[in-house]
């Protein structure tokens, strides 16, 4: 998936547009540019898009993805890029994890579909 974001194509934004497209060639993050069907606004698409502190973020419509403030201006990243989340997990849980991780790591997916069909039918009967 990709960062979509869009600018009215007024006089002043088209030069906007450049220090946008500017950014992204610099920084290594290329970014496709077209416009609307009637020309009202300019589309960017790309995997990362860098905005420069010179460009307003007002004036910038985000279609696909989520801002985030950076040094110098901002960045859009794709609405669908992982976040990193740290668990602590007391030692009993750790343990059974494990323990689980040992039981299924010299097995097939298939087996261990399988036990745990069997187990939950010898659960309902």
């Amino acid at each position: 998936m990709k960062a979509k974001i869009n600018i009215q194509n007024t006089l002043d934004n088209q030069e906007k547009a450049r220090l946008i497209r500017n950014e992204n060639r610099s920084s290594g993050y290329p970014v496709t540019i077209s416009f609307s069907e009637d020309a009202a606004e300019i589309c960017f698409e790309g995997d990362l898009i860098r905005i420069p502190d010179s460009v307003p973020f007002d004036i910038i419509a985000v279609v696909d993805g989520q801002s985030k403030m950076r040094d110098g201006g901002y960045d859009i990243q794709p609405a669908d890029k992982g976040k990193t989340v740290n668990l602590h997990l007391d030692a009993g849980l750790v343990a059974e994890l494990n323990d689980i991780r040992q039981h299924v790591m010299s097995k097939t997916q298939h087996d261990i579909i399988l036990e745990i069909f069997k187990k939950g039918l010898d659960h309902f009967k």
